[in-house]
């Protein structure tokens, strides 16, 4: 790995340092969690970093609502992680009362792919 990097949930491990992840392919999966689901401005030094699908909780199910999502996920995705990740398809479909969002990437410094599974119940007040 290219750096030092702390673990994703962050902890302290056995030997009461902070725990690293164990391979690369982990730190970028902890950071596409983070990511998508960190809402914008809360981070205060980095205001537009965030994918918001915690936020999605209040907002209507629909193809619209899924549309939005798949459009602010991959900007966020190319402008945060472009340089660890290459998109492979990224599909955002609304069932009931369900968002899923299916991300299917390569890392690209291991040239490994991997898929990443969010499902939300949306549409409750």
């Amino acid at each position: 790995m290219d750096g030092r990097h702390m673990a994703f949930p962050f902890r302290v491990g056995t030997d009461g340092r902070i725990a690293a992840p164990l391979s690369l392919d982990d730190h970028v999966r902890g950071e596409i969690i983070q990511l998508l689901l960190t809402n914008s401005g809360e981070r205060p030094f980095l205001p537009r970093f965030g994918g918001g699908l915690r936020r999605m909780v209040f907002n209507r199910n629909d193809d619209v609502t899924a549309g939005m999502v798949k459009s602010v996920l991959a900007q966020n995705l190319s402008l945060w992680l472009g340089q660890r990740i290459n998109v492979e398809r990224l599909e955002v479909t609304a069932d009931d009362a369900t968002l899923n969002v299916d991300l299917r990437y390569s890392v690209i410094a291991t040239g490994e792919t991997k898929q990443v599974r969010f499902q939300r119940q949306v549409g409750a007040a």
